[in-house]
C-alpha cells in the first residue's frame, strides 16, 4: 500500500466528465520480423509476464473516507490482464485517418477507477500488416519520463524479445468470451 503524492492525488481531483487526466500515446509497429509470427495472444501473453517489472499497472486507487487524506495504490486481487490488453481492429484502408479516430474514440472516455489506471489496445488492420499500439494511462499513475521507462519494461527494440522475468503469479482470465473470435472491432466502452 502506498499513499498518492499531493501532485499526483491533484490530477484525481481535476478531473471532471469532460477533462480526462490521462495520457496517451500510439505507437505503429511492423510485426514482420516477430519470430514465430506475430499474435495478439502472444504478445498480450509477453506483456503480461512482464508486469512484475512495473507493478503500478497492477495496483488499483482506494480512497480515504470523506477524503480526508490522498488515497493509497493497493494491489488489485482481481487484476485481469484481458479487462487491460485488448485486441481492436480498423476499417479499411487502414490509415492514418482511421488510427487518429480510433486514438480519439480510446482517449475520449474516461478509465475506469475500480481497476488499475491503464488501458492497452493491439490494433490490427492497418495497411501493409502494420499493427498499432494505443495505450492510455492515468496521469496520477505516470509522467511523460516514468511513463517512458515503464513501457520500456514492457517491450523491446529487438525482434527476439528478452526473457521475462521470473513471475510469482499473474492472474488472467481464461475467458475467451472478451473476445469475440470474428471480430477484432473494439469495445465502446469497459469490457
Amino acid at each position: 500500500m502506498e499513499q498518492l503524492t499531493g501532485l499526483d492525488a491533484t490530477f484525481l481531483y481535476l478531473e471532471t466528465p469532460s477533462l480526462h487526466m490521462h495520457v496517451s500515446m500510439a505507437a505503429i509497429f511492423d510485426p514482420s520480423t516477430v519470430p514465430g509470427g506475430y499474435s495478439f495472444d502472444k504478445l498480450r501473453d509477453l506483456v503480461s509476464a512482464r508486469l512484475e517489472l512495473a507493478p503500478i499497472f497492477r495496483r488499483r486507487l482506494v480512497e480515504v473516507p470523506f477524503r480526508l487524506g490522498h488515497p493509497y495504490w493497493v494491489d488489485d486481487p482481481t487484476f485481469d490482464i484481458e479487462y487491460h490488453i485488448r485486441p481492436a481492429g480498423l476499417p479499411a484502408p487502414g490509415g492514418v485517418e482511421e488510427l487518429a479516430r480510433f486514438v480519439g474514440d480510446v482517449c475520449s472516455r474516461q478509465l475506469d477507477r475500480s481497476k488499475p489506471l491503464w488501458e492497452m489496445y493491439i490494433v490490427e488492420g492497418l495497411r501493409g500488416g502494420q499493427i498499432a499500439v494505443v495505450t492510455k494511462i492515468h496521469h496520477c499513475t505516470i509522467d511523460g519520463v516514468s511513463g517512458a521507462e515503464l513501457l520500456s519494461q514492457l517491450f523491446d527494440l529487438e525482434p527476439e524479445p528478452r526473457p521475462a522475468p521470473p513471475t510469482t503469479t499473474c492472474p488472467r482470465s481464461t475467458s475467451a468470451s472478451r473476445r469475440s473470435s470474428g471480430s477484432w472491432r473494439s469495445r465502446s466502452g469497459p469490457a
